[in-house]
């Protein structure tokens, strides 16, 4: 058999594969139709407000700049402003008591979201992150979601696959997260940061943030830490590989800190959506 074979394998792609990085006032979409080293086609369109049928309709404006198939894969990534994530609190057991339903742990979980986000929430789509009961999790909602299915947000497009998810957790997703220390991501317009304890997250923040405004950042930085008490523990940068744009902003808060935090860069195994270059050219 040729020893070519298999790097000319890696190269097919089976099926196209769409891309989208719902951010604050644009959708950003990259595609790659099937076939042999397929070049990557960028577009974008506005997004005119936080509404569902807004996004819908940015969507929809993207697709439309994008060739046209049905066999292909589709996966959409929300940025910065419309994703809220908080913690839950473990639910105390005692004795013999069962666990909660599936219902009664959605109930449970809708009734803190209503607790930190008033009656705003009560039709926010969520997501909790699969633990035990007795651990607290992390949940994610998704208020521009509200009110609208998946499949209808890409109507009438077809597809073969389709995922919507938060971009922070995609990354956290496809990456090997340290047991133990401080991990935060950057997003267009938010830094993310997870604190782990014996591989279970114990604290979750967000902080809206130009990325150029290293001062508050690492003010931010410190402060989350100080208040838990973890200023002892090493702090992540975690980006996707070869993102020379969140690489750099890492590197520029690493000197900032310098001295005052044990900092290590870690990397998801593979890009999420490797739009970062096109998010620096239009913010």
């Amino acid at each position: 058999m040729s020893r070519l074979l298999p790097d000319m394998l890696s190269q097919i792609r089976w099926c196209g594969l769409t891309r989208m990085l719902v951010r604050a006032d644009s959708v950003l979409a990259e595609h790659w139709p099937a076939g042999i080293q397929s070049r990557r086609v960028v577009t974008q369109a506005p997004l005119d407000s936080t509404e569902p049928l807004a996004l819908q309709a940015a969507i929809t404006a993207v697709f439309a700049q994008l060739p046209a198939t049905d066999w292909q894969r589709i996966e959409i990534y929300l940025a910065d402003q419309h994703v809220h994530l908080m913690l839950l609190p473990a639910i105390q057991q005692s004795g013999q008591a069962t666990a909660l339903s599936g219902t009664e742990l959605q109930a449970y979980a809708r009734a803190m979201l209503l607790k930190t986000y008033g009656e705003a929430a009560v039709q926010w789509p969520l997501r909790m992150q699969d633990v035990p009961q007795s651990h607290a999790s992390l949940l994610a909602t998704t208020p521009v979601l509200q009110n609208i299915a998946a499949k209808n947000l890409v109507s009438p497009r077809k597809y073969l696959h389709l995922s919507v998810q938060p971009y922070a957790c995609a990354l956290w997703a496809h990456t090997s997260l340290p047991a133990e220390g401080t991990v935060v991501s950057a997003e267009p317009h938010m830094l993310r940061l997870l604190h782990l304890q014996q591989g279970e997250v114990t604290h979750v923040a967000s902080l809206v943030s130009d990325l150029a405004e290293v001062d508050s950042m690492a003010a931010w930085l410190l402060r989350e830490r100080t208040l838990l008490g973890v200023q002892a523990s090493a702090c992540y940068w975690l980006s996707e590989p070869a993102c020379e744009p969140v690489a750099a902003v890492g590197r520029r808060l690493s000197q900032h800190l310098a001295g005052r935090l044990t900092w290590k860069n870690i990397y998801s195994a593979n890009a999420i959506p490797s739009l970062w270059q096109e998010v620096a050219h239009v913010a």
